[in-house]
């Protein structure tokens, strides 16, 4: 093949002064040497590129770009100027060596290779330096040849093999969709003749990671992945970020989206390197991101502290802590049993949890420069004694728990994200992220915990301590007040889990419990009402799992440990989560336990809650233990139906109208969004380019383009809610219709799961008559092998019966989708 890097592409120590001339030079030289005749499109193409982001690389080079119709065969034409250029390279310097490729517009896979390989041989110092020192086009053409590749219009399948493909998979948790992702990237990707190698990001940690030989021969890079990446071991390399999903549901498409879409990954220091696509990555997404890393910490020290309390309180009684009886000195009479270790432990992994969730929070939003200072910030947020009180106030007693972690992690995170946007000197580049950002981020984040919020915070929770205080110290104490304060208490106690409002309220229920005349019965409606969330979420995966993940159902049984050793922070994820419809649920469930156990005064002389202190006789035995179990039960029924039955409103069932509806709308919303920040980007380059403009028709030109483009932002905008309007007016057509056709069908439905159960017991029972009789015939190793595999049997039984169930719901709702379908498509 010839060499692409020809000799008469190549123009040296030319006189240009901005962006636009050498592109335009470009264009005109491209006309000269009949590689594309016209310049307006190719100048244009040129430009659209540039839209999408920078092209400028480093240390004075750039690599601009344009795809387009009409040719069949990839040119480079290389310009070295006299001058610099400006071209927002990612060191902020200015460019004299462009090196523009022009490529036919059907041919994404050779752009990516060529692009690829310039990158790579720019990546080597020396090299820029002998091209910068060239001194005429032979010399600078022997330098930097490569291969040019024959382009064809259409893709050979069979051409497939050989090509070489890395993939990062990794999930929010980073337990299941990591995993499943990697078995059906080697699965399919395999079949279809790719060498594919997957490296897992879970919480396991690092699987199976990708060597530098095997990044260095890859073809392209997918990143599926809804948490942060480190992108920069694939600097060079074209690079593909989509969601983990993507990476399971359809394989084969994104690979192919992969090789015509993706981008060189550049190097940058200083820039934020993230991971998932930022412009899709809302602040959920970036919470999201610090619980995958929290959630081990919560379910060790929950565990931690589940077992080492419970036991305790087992062998103790219900008011000795883990180090055993208080002796006569005050003190615990085995302070360094293993209970009272592993509860060190448990709370030291809950201490813990506070900053990880804020640094990975701020890492997701601005990289690893973000993780010390939020994690600075929500630590001393955290702990109540470093707060300044206010005027009147003897000291603070309440941190912001995981509300402060929340408030660190986004505060520095974005403000993180925002001191990435300077433009420094190369030589300050690497200051940055080790000195400054620290210094000035964890400095003023830690001034505003504090300064600022920690002491009217505990001022406020202070008002409400002693409010509900008064009330249980009130002479006209009663079933009424009792409700009242109980319904208080509830709330309080399921509102944030171990945060704040949690905090004051179990502080002061907890100090009337050891007044050396006691005051019983607020502990008692807040040891009711602790575990409810914990408890209700725990259960809520188990009634409602097609609404949860495999690890959020994970978390659930952790939770409902927890709950029942009396640790609310095991609902953390799920608030976090799902924050609007699991506070409201958690909440509601909490007032009605708080209720009934403050109504009939249920007394409690532990400073603990949960099921625990009752089943050891904190709560007395009797009509109080029997009121106690009604009051958290009442709470958890109340909590969970009411989740459960906002997650169907929200949804609707399987199959639904209802849920079709409303994955249609997010998807109207999703590609408004992505058509929205897609002109924002438009818009910011051409903004930029308004500072280089030399001439008043220049400017004119770039302002009528910006507002182009602020027009077509707002008829995407009055397309979207057109949309959204035909939709919903389409989903009210029909919904009553077919709610009175499931109505008319009931009985048919039940007798289909009557039979489809009745199905999955006789092949069970089929398959274990069988076992019975022929596994008791085999060798050790081979008897292993058959149960292995009868257990992979039963599992594929109950897969089918669910799959049975699934499909024959959404076949019997089939033609109201398709109704749906055909009024918005109209």
């Amino acid at each position: 093949m010839e060499n692409i890097y020809k000799e008469k592409n190549i123009f040296l120590n030319i006189d240009l002064n901005s962006k636009d001339e050498v592109l335009k030079y470009i264009c005109n030289k491209a006309n000269e040497l009949g590689i594309y005749q016209d310049t307006k499109s190719l100048l244009k193409a040129f430009y659209d590129r540039e839209k999408q982001g920078t092209t400028g690389f480093e240390d004075g080079f750039a690599i601009p770009h344009a795809k387009v119709k009409g040719i069949t065969s990839a040119s480079i034409i290389c310009i070295r100027t006299l001058n610099g250029i400006e071209w927002e390279a990612l060191d902020g310097q200015p460019s004299n060596v462009i090196i523009a490729l022009i490529i036919p517009e059907n041919a994404s896979k050779e752009h990516l290779d060529i692009l690829s390989q310039t990158a790579k041989k720019l990546m080597d110092d020396k090299l820029r330096q002998k091209l910068k020192d060239a001194k005429d086009s032979k010399e600078f053409s022997k330098l930097i040849q490569v291969k040019q590749a024959v382009i064809k219009n259409n893709q050979d399948d069979n051409k497939k093999s050989g090509k070489n493909i890395v993939a990062v998979t990794a999930c929010v948790v980073g337990v299941a969709h990591t995993y499943m992702a990697e078995d059906k990237l080697l699965s399919e990707l395999s079949k279809a003749g790719y060498n594919i190698r997957v490296e897992t990001q879970g919480s396991k940690g690092i699987g199976t990671p990708l060597t530098t030989k095997e990044i260095e021969n890859a073809d392209v890079v997918i990143i599926a992945a809804d948490t942060k990446v480190n992108l920069q071991r694939f600097n060079g390399k074209p690079v593909y970020q989509t969601h983990v999903a993507r990476a399971i549901k359809e394989p084969l498409k994104l690979v192919d989206e992969a090789f015509a879409k993706a981008t060189i990954q550049m190097n940058s220091e200083f820039k934020n390197d993230g991971g998932m696509n930022k412009s899709k990555q809302g602040v959920l997404q970036h919470i999201l991101a610090g619980i995958s890393y929290m959630i081990p910490v919560i379910i060790m020290g929950g565990i931690c502290l589940a077992f080492s309390i419970g036991i305790a309180k087992a062998i103790w009684g219900p008011s000795a802590g883990t180090g055993g009886p208080i002796g006569e000195n005050g003190e615990p009479l085995y302070p360094w049993n293993p209970l009272a270790v592993m509860d060190k432990i448990g709370g030291a992994a809950f201490a813990l949890m506070i900053p990880i969730l804020a640094g990975f929070i701020a890492n997701s939003i601005a990289g690893r420069a973000a993780i010390a200072p939020a994690m600075l910030g929500a630590f001393i947020g955290n702990d109540a004694s470093k707060f300044m009180p206010l005027p009147g106030m003897t000291e603070v007693s309440t941190p912001t728990g995981f509300i402060g972690a929340i408030i660190a992690g986004l505060l520095v995170g974005y403000y993180v994200k925002w001191v990435n946007t300077w433009k420094v000197h190369k030589s300050l580049k690497a200051v940055m992220p080790i000195f400054f950002i620290p210094l000035t981020a964890g400095i003023g984040i830690s001034i505003l915990f504090i300064y600022i919020l920690g002491g009217p915070i505990g001022w406020l929770m202070n008002q409400l301590s002693s409010a509900i205080e008064s009330g249980y110290r009130s002479e006209s104490f009663g079933i009424g007040l009792g409700i009242g304060l109980g319904i208080l208490l509830g709330a309080m106690a399921s509102f944030d889990m171990g945060g704040p409002i949690n905090k004051i309220a179990f502080v002061t229920c907890s100090a009337l419990v050891t007044l050396e005349n006691p005051i019983a019965e607020p502990m008692g409606a807040m040891a009711a009402a602790i575990p409810v969330a914990p408890l209700a979420m725990g259960l809520s995966t188990i009634l409602f799992k097609r609404f949860f993940t495999n690890e959020e159902r994970g978390m659930g049984i952790s939770a409902m440990i927890m709950g029942t050793i009396g640790i609310s922070e095991g609902a953390i994820p799920f608030a976090i989560r799902d924050p609007k419809r699991a506070i409201i649920a958690n909440v509601l469930g909490g007032m009605v336990a708080g209720a009934i156990a403050g109504g009939f005064q249920v007394t409690d002389l532990a400073a603990h809650g949960g099921p625990i202190v009752a089943i050891l006789g904190a709560v007395p035995y009797g009509w109080f233990t029997i009121i106690f179990f009604i009051a958290i039960l009442a709470g958890v029924t109340v909590t969970t139906l009411v989740y459960g039955t906002l997650l169907i409103l929200n949804k609707g069932n399987i199959g639904s109208l209802k849920e079709h509806h409303v994955l249609k709308m997010e998807q109207i919303i999703e590609n408004k969004k992505e058509k929205i920040e897609e002109i924002r980007n438009q818009m910011l380059v051409l903004k930029d380019s308004l500072k280089s403009a030399k001439t008043q028709n220049d400017l004119d030109n770039i302002h009528k383009e910006i507002n182009n483009l602020k027009e077509e932002k707002q008829k995407i905008n009055i397309e979207a809610k057109e949309q959204i309007q035909l939709a919903k007016n389409a989903f009210n057509q029909l919904k009553d219709s077919e709610k009175l056709f499931i109505k008319e069908n009931s009985n048919k439905i039940k007798e289909f799961i009557k039979n489809s159960k009745l199905t999955r017991k006789n092949s069970l029972q089929e398959i274990s008559n069988k076992k019975n009789q022929e596994v008791v015939n085999l060798q050790k190793f081979d008897k292993r092998n058959y149960l292995e595999n009868y257990s992979n049997q039963v599992d594929l039984i109950k897969d089918d019966y669910q799959k049975s169930i699934v499909d024959y719901q959404i076949k019997l709702k089939e033609k109201f989708i398709i109704d749906y379908n055909k009024l918005i498509n109209n």
